[in-house]
């Protein structure tokens, strides 16, 4: 059996964009998954998604700098597919930290083994629970579709790195805007209460507005969070079709 070096170098292309997505992409760049059991994974699909990059290699692809152009492209190419998904991530977890910014809950950060970072307890709370119903509706089958897709409209080593970096520039404003909407309701409900506070001072100048004011808005956060985590868990279909709209575009981006 003679193996040809063309599908040698085509497996390996697609390895390089898979693994550059596992890398970026929600959940699977979570630390929880072991760095094998990733390799793995990138390995298995390579093979199975080989068949759909059907496109010619890169005319430089047989000189060694021209092959590690190639190598460069393909890793970019599934790094900003999976920075495109995590963006609607990134705006929940600024709305949880903001939340809990609001609650005056700062003080109660903790060390976060999954993120690798400090995060306050609501944050981690709206992360996880969006993360949850990402993988219940399906969100890691969805993004495999989108890389399947993605050898199907974006030739090997011929991405318009560019115009997908511009793109998701672009989508930062998108992403803090998203994440305002997300906590305005619980931030006007904790505005009001800091505006009902001052008038008390005002009227009851010896009371003591410190002693009354972190329990009154933690019970006030604690209870307007609940409802705001109903509406949350109903809203998340609607933002992961906009994650997979994104990815739509983005690819149409990248397309030479």
């Amino acid at each position: 059996m003679v193996i040809e070096a063309e599908a040698v170098l085509r497996v390996l292309l697609v390895f390089v964009r898979v693994g550059g997505l596992l890398a970026a992409a929600p959940f699977f760049s979570r630390p929880f998954i072991p760095v094998p059991v990733k390799v793995m994974l990138a390995v298995l699909l390579a093979f199975v998604l080989a068949g759909f990059a059907e496109g010619p290699l890169p005319p430089h692809i047989d000189q060694p700098l021209g092959f590690i152009l190639a190598l460069v492209v393909e890793a970019g190419t599934g790094v900003l597919l999976g920075f495109g998904a995590q963006f609607m991530f990134f705006a929940v977890q600024t709305a949880g930290e903001a939340l809990g910014f609001q609650m005056s809950l700062g003080l109660a950060q903790a060390y976060d083994p999954a993120g690798a970072g400090s995060a306050n307890p609501l944050g981690r709370i709206l992360s996880l629970a969006f993360l949850l119903i990402f993988l219940l509706l399906n969100g890691p089958a969805h993004l495999i579709k989108a890389l399947t897709v993605s050898f199907e409209v974006v030739p090997l080593g011929g991405a318009r790195l560019d115009a997908g970096g511009a793109l998701l520039i672009q989508w930062t404003g998108a992403f803090f805007a998203t994440a305002l909407r997300l906590a305005a309701p619980f931030m006007v409900s904790l505005l009001l209460l800091d505006t009902a506070l001052g008038i008390f001072a005002r009227v009851i100048p010896q009371a003591d507005l410190f002693a009354i004011s972190l329990p009154a808005k933690l019970l006030l956060g604690l209870g307007a969070f609940l409802v705001f985590l109903q509406g949350f868990v109903a809203l998340s279909p609607t933002l992961l079709e906009r994650m997979l709209a994104d990815l739509a575009q983005l690819l149409q981006a990248l397309v030479p």
